[in-house]
């Protein structure tokens, strides 16, 4: 039996040829767990860091934003959220103008998590660039951007 093509084109790193993108991108997203499980000792993942990261930027906004700028789904955000909540990092409410629309904020205890973790996330993001130089970070963002649908601005990008 000959093997298709297209099969060979999404195996994974073989020690004669290529490999296959969507293999390299799950490998790369085993390293970057890995290296946050290295650096970051609060117990929270870093989609957990980016929610603290977006509101201390934003101050309070609604969970479908705080979705999209975090980078997570309704479902899955709702379970984050309401874990966090009840470990008291985060405040949420119902918006008096649309009961539909929970509205997410941090707690003090949320402000000072956040405050313990930025040199642990800068530490992680340190091991996972560790063999690259500037040019390579740059690019790995940019196109990190466009796959997952990400508009970085110039000024983000420095």
């Amino acid at each position: 039996m000959n093997a298709d093509p297209s099969s060979i084109l999404a195996a994974p790193l073989w020690p004669h040829g290529d490999s296959a993108l969507m293999h390299l991108v799950r490998r790369a997203g085993q390293y970057s767990t890995f290296c946050w499980s290295q650096s970051v000792d609060t117990g929270l993942s870093a989609v957990q860091y980016a929610i603290l990261v977006v509101l201390a930027e934003d101050g309070e906004c609604d969970q479908q934003t705080l979705g999209n700028r975090a980078g997570f789904d309704k479902a899955t955000g709702t379970y984050i959220i309401d874990r966090m909540r009840k470990n008291g990092l985060l405040n949420v409410v119902t918006d008096s103008a649309n009961r539909r629309r929970k509205l997410v904020s941090m707690t003090p205890d949320g402000e000072a998590m956040l405050q313990s973790m930025v040199e642990q996330a800068k530490r992680a993001e340190k091991m996972i660039t560790a063999s690259l130089n500037e040019q390579d970070i740059a690019d790995l963002k940019r196109l990190l951007s466009k796959l997952s649908g990400v508009q970085e601005t110039d000024e983000r990008a420095r």
